[in-house]
């Protein structure tokens, strides 16, 4: 499955976001490379968490980091939560950025990174 996360942080509100999209359409596995850009993505979940609650467990390190992002509704697997929690710490880092786009393909999980 091709999924696409959109991590974004409202400093103002003391908010970050998180949404998942996957594209749900069949995509054959026998392309080895396929445009993102052309796949029509569809929200799964759209997940916020208090700004300071992320910050005190970013300060508990990235285990507890982990925890603080994943729930019962929103339990990225492990390669793809190691991202997001970089991708996390980044935007905490830079507040000139104030959003972030992860996509993960299924088939580097699978292959071992050659599709």
């Amino acid at each position: 499955m091709l999924q696409r996360y959109d991590i974004s942080m409202d400093f103002e509100a003391n908010c970050l976001s998180i949404k998942e999209f996957a594209v749900l359409e069949r995509i054959s596995r026998k392309l080895k490379n396929y445009e993102t850009k052309d796949n029509k993505f569809s929200m799964i979940q759209n997940v916020t968490y208090n700004g300071d609650t992320i910050r005190l467990a970013m300060n508990e390190g990235k285990g507890a980091l982990i925890s603080a992002i994943r729930s019962n509704d929103f339990f990225p697997i492990r390669s793809s939560v190691d991202i997001i929690v970089e991708r996390v710490i980044q935007l905490f880092e830079d507040h000139s950025n104030l959003c972030s786009e992860v996509i993960v393909d299924d088939r580097d999980q699978l292959t071992g990174g050659e599709v």
